[in-house]
């Protein structure tokens, strides 16, 4: 924790209070509580995918407890796939990948199930979908790192997971050109 505390600059006592619990060891995730704000100046990025998925960090990994993409940006099925699918237990958490506001939270839309999106600065837009549960509601500010919804089924889907999109002016973008992991 001290090192994570120095290689953030942000205080021991805040890591451990936003990780009530957890035992310090190598491989392990945690909650790095950093500072609210303009997306991209108050946040230090360190990617961390050994297969280099994790660019600019302008939004965070939104699934903590999994680290693996099931499902590629792109052709799947001889079909465009508009987002990433990001595997995990039911029930594990799904954070806001940066602050914005909710423009959705509900299960009316196609295939998708459950799903949240939310409207960030410079006119990007996140989509979390298949939630078990979605935290939620239209309007409401969330935080990048705020657990906004959980790792479900619903929707047309295979198995549980997160089924994440980056959108802006309404186009799909490959959101691992976004994302950072810590």
């Amino acid at each position: 924790v001290e090192t994570l505390a120095k290689e953030f600059n942000v205080p021991k006592e805040k890591i451990a209070m936003a990780n009530p619990g957890k035992v310090a060891k190598e491989g392990e995730w945690f909650f790095i509580p950093l500072k609210v704000g303009v997306l991209g100046q108050n946040d230090e990025v360190h990617a961390f995918d050994p297969h280099q998925l994790l660019q600019s960090g302008e939004f965070l990994w939104p699934v903590p407890s999994s680290n693996r993409v099931s499902s590629g940006f792109g052709l799947r099925w001889g079909k465009g796939h508009e987002g990433i699918d990001i595997p995990g237990h039911i029930g594990a958490h799904i954070v806001a990948a940066a602050d914005g506001v909710v423009v959705y939270s509900g299960d009316e839309i196609g295939g998708y199930g459950n799903i949240t999106v939310v409207a960030h600065k410079n006119g990007h837009f996140s989509v979390y979908a298949h939630a078990k549960s979605n935290f939620t509601k239209k309007g409401q500010r969330v935080y990048r790192g705020q657990v906004i919804a959980q790792i479900g089924m619903t929707g047309r889907t295979y198995g549980p997971h997160l089924h994440f999109e980056v959108r802006k002016n309404g186009e799909a973008i490959d959101p691992t050109s976004f994302l950072a992991a810590n």
